[in-house]
């Protein structure tokens, strides 16, 4: 028992003490991504590390790339990167041969760097974050040298979305709320939660790896609470596999593609209660009963954007039908529309919507498929091969999925979104398309 009592402490010591450097990781983080040195291969948290610290080795730089780099999104959206300090001293003689000038605050040092990232370390942590302008960086040291003094306390150890990213096994693994992705993709993410859920209770879990030029991400959405989580179970109860009828429609140039296969009766009951679809979906809905034709949804579903411009929409949808009798409303539709716009026809069974904003094609062909699109080449296009089509290979990645989304890597937009590649590309090397897969 003498020898027992010492040696557990010692034991829990070095358990705490392997993994002290997370505490730097605000405990309010929103947006978790961890990567294992020893397991990755050519791009990585090692490739991120060099190009912001603009060094060409790493070796005896002072950082210890045994341990997980974590990326993160702290709750002012600010974005950092953490990797673990086993030498100090040569990380500061690494900063200095750079010519850069270091600064203390509070026991810890910190350096500008050219990219306008600042860097900030103690004898447990070093923490990376930007970019920032030159005139704001010392209230981002600030902010640095309280998440570097931090302890177990405030550290990300004690957030469930840590724990979560603890459990997924893999070279790199991601776990965020809804809220922290670029607006582009939180709508897909949140589709089957309540009308009245905030994006910040809906969270996303992936392991992720790099395959050639695709970053390949396989996860689920859940939410810590109950009613929510609920919901988002119930709502993967509704995509079937994927017959794969429209993945060759997706060009090598659009900017997104969602593919699934439902009933759409089923499927219309959730995303009626997606704020951010509903948003996409208003300027063709108060013209065409759009709700309907997807009610008539009975198979493989496609959606893609071509652009993602915002205040303009452009999407094409494709879809297997199981009826098209809101053919019939058609006439009532073009007496009813709001005013400035037109409803007009441009073949059998093809209709066309415009007005100052928004220009939307669609029809039925004879065996009962849904085209559409911004205009008559498009519209066509939505259920043909195209011309420059998605990779063979990624294409077989969709045949048999739940649901699959792809993302154009350079099209993601917003001030959040640029900053999110900006790390990301180096990070992940030549990757030019994202995949995500429902489990």
């Amino acid at each position: 028992m003498l020898l027992a009592v010492p040696l557990s402490l010692i034991m829990t010591f070095t358990a705490c003490s392997g993994n002290d450097y997370l505490n730097a990781i605000p405990e309010e983080s929103t947006l978790l991504i961890s990567m294992n040195p020893t397991k990755l291969t050519g791009s990585g948290s090692p490739l991120i590390l060099k190009s912001l610290l603009h060094i060409s080795k790493l070796n005896d730089s002072g950082l210890d790339l045994s341990a997980n780099v974590y990326f993160f999104e702290d709750a002012q959206a600010n974005i950092g990167v953490c990797a673990k300090v086993d030498d100090s001293d040569k990380l500061s003689d690494l900063l200095k041969r750079a010519h850069l000038g270091l600064t203390e605050r509070r026991g810890c040092h910190f350096a500008a760097l050219p990219s306008n990232w600042v860097i900030g370390f103690s004898d447990k942590a070093a923490l990376l974050m930007g970019p920032v302008l030159p005139a704001a960086q010392p209230e981002m040291i600030t902010l640095m040298a309280k998440y570097l003094n931090a302890d177990e306390d405030d550290g990300v150890k004690n957030s469930p979305l840590y724990d979560k990213l603890d459990s997924i096994e893999g070279p790199m693994a991601l776990v965020s709320q809804a809220q922290a992705l670029p607006e582009q993709l939180v709508a897909p993410f949140t589709i089957g939660a309540p009308k009245d859920c905030d994006p910040s209770d809906v969270i996303v879990a992936a392991s992720m790896e790099v395959k050639g030029s695709q970053l390949l991400m396989k996860g689920q959405t859940y939410s810590l609470k109950k009613g929510v989580n609920d919901a988002l179970l119930k709502a993967q109860k509704v995509y079937r596999p994927i017959k794969g009828n429209y993945v060759g429609a997706m060009s090598k140039s659009d900017v997104m593609g969602m593919f699934l296969n439902v009933n759409g009766q089923q499927f219309h009951a959730l995303i009626s209660q997606n704020r951010g679809i509903s948003a996409m979906l208003a300027g063709i809905n108060a013209a065409i009963d759009i709700d309907n034709i997807l009610k008539s949804v009975d198979g493989d579903l496609t959606i893609l954007s071509p652009t993602l411009a915002k205040g303009s929409m452009s999407i094409m949808m494709a879809a297997k039908l199981s009826n098209a009798k809101w053919l019939g409303d058609v006439d009532y539709w073009k007496q009813s529309v709001p005013k400035g716009g037109f409803i007009g026809d441009w073949g059998k069974n093809c209709f066309y919507y415009r007005d100052n904003s928004t220009s939307y094609y669609f029809g039925v062909t004879p065996d009962l498929q849904y085209m559409s699109g911004s205009n008559p080449d498009q519209a066509r296009s939505s259920i043909k091969v195209s011309a420059h089509p998605i990779d063979k290979q990624l294409q077989q990645q969709i045949v048999g999925q739940k649901l699959v989304m792809i993302i154009n890597f350079g099209a993601l937009q917003g001030s959040k979104a640029e900053a999110v590649t900006a790390l990301l590309k180096p990070m992940f090397g030549h990757v030019n398309t994202i995949v995500y897969t429902m489990k």
